[in-house]
């Protein structure tokens, strides 16, 4: 089933089944973009330049995305927007941004699996960045590939729509894999070390459980957030879900911003710092392991 660019929408206002509230769009492109620019700012103080392509991406993203929903509620009914897909651009741009976000916590399960001890995990440090990050790529591109075509095919197809909605079922399959090894990871960690003079000053201190309950916080926020997307997109592109604006600001906009801010103030590149720093080596740790 396709809808053509030229069918009404449900409202006569806008194509989003509603008028993006104005003070919700700002308040978002603000606080995302202050987010972006202390991530950007915490990548460049503690030489963490992986952040950049990740949380400071994710960031730029969201600012793109919600000041597409800004320029709706200001211009409804130009001819432009005023069309069953007008609103891709930007649903497109929502629905990619938090991606790289999500590779950060796989880049921290890494590390923290090479600095802690590989015996600890189910999975090696090099295999857990070969098989998550690529499949966070390949999540990715399935859903771009989805949303390209929409843009691309001037229709709603179904189509269309379920190969974006595939994306996401495969990248919330992989979110909930990968929380699991963590899991069994920091529990076996927690069970099994011996702590040292060395490791309870960087690693098994409130440091260190700062860290852990941040991604902890991240990985429950993007998840929630995956299984709303799922919902929405499963309810289909002119569904009630995806035409009410209050549950997509819930459960997509804020839990986004939950998961970015906290990695904020949970900055894995503050934990990494005095490794990478040279206060303390990964031989060391090993030695202590």
């Amino acid at each position: 089933m396709t809808h053509s660019l030229d069918s009404s929408p449900p409202t006569s206002y806008s194509p989003y089944g509603y008028i993006p509230t104005v003070w919700v769009c700002y308040i978002f492109i603000i606080l995302f973009g202050v987010s972006g620019a202390f991530h950007l700012f915490q990548a460049i103080r503690f030489r963490a330049y992986w952040i950049i392509p990740t949380a400071v991406l994710c960031a730029i993203g969201e600012v793109l995305g919600w000041s597409g929903r800004l320029w709706s509620h200001f211009d409804p009914t130009n001819n432009t927007v005023h069309d069953a897909v007008s609103r891709l651009p930007s649903c497109s741009i929502l629905l990619l941004a938090p991606t790289p976000l999500l590779a950060v916590n796989f880049i921290v399960f890494g590390r923290m699996v090479h600095l802690m001890g590989e015996k600890y995990s189910l999975l090696s440090s090099k295999w857990i960045g070969i098989m998550f990050i690529s499949a966070d790529v390949i999540a990715l591109a399935i859903q771009g590939t989805g949303g390209a075509l929409l843009l691309a095919k001037s229709i709603v197809s179904d189509l269309y729509v379920r190969i974006i909605l595939a994306g996401i079922a495969f990248q919330f399959a992989v979110m909930i894999i990968a929380s699991l090894f963590a899991i069994h990871f920091v529990v076996n960690w927690r069970l099994h070390h011996q702590i040292t003079d060395t490791l309870t000053f960087h690693l098994s201190s409130s440091r260190l459980t700062i860290l852990i309950c941040g991604i902890s916080f991240n990985s429950l926020c993007l998840i929630i957030r995956a299984i709303y997307r799922l919902i929405e997109l499963n309810d289909g592109w002119q569904g009630n879900i995806v035409r009410t604006q209050l549950w997509f600001n819930i459960f997509d906009g804020t839990m986004v911003l939950l998961a970015i801010v906290t990695l904020n103030a949970a900055s894995p590149a503050w934990f990494f710092f005095p490794l990478s720093d040279g206060k303390l080596s990964a031989s060391e740790i090993h030695s202590h392991s």
